[in-house]
């Protein structure tokens, strides 16, 4: 963090956008570290899941946790307002 300190606002967005262009960062990414650092949450593991397998009761199940889950509801209100401009 000490090294973010050094640079100036505009080289640090310069470096982002560079970043984002060349693949090496998602917007995503940016957008949520930016918006809620403190919720930030870096998943490092999954698994791989065979989609055409999931029932209609696991569909729900998914469904009902995104409902709930703030952080995944603040990135659709990121991207809803990203497809407004």
């Amino acid at each position: 963090m000490t090294e973010l300190r050094k640079v100036n606002n505009a080289e640090l967005l310069q470096e982002l956008k560079y970043r984002v262009e060349k693949g090496k960062l998602g917007k995503e990414e940016v957008f949520v570290t930016l918006e809620s650092p403190e919720n930030f949450e870096l998943i490092t593991e999954y698994k791989a899941t065979d989609l055409s397998k999931l029932t209609k009761e696991d569909w729900k199940k998914a469904c009902k946790a995104l409902e709930k889950d703030e952080v995944y509801q603040k990135e659709v209100e990121l991207w809803d307002n990203i497809d407004d401009e």
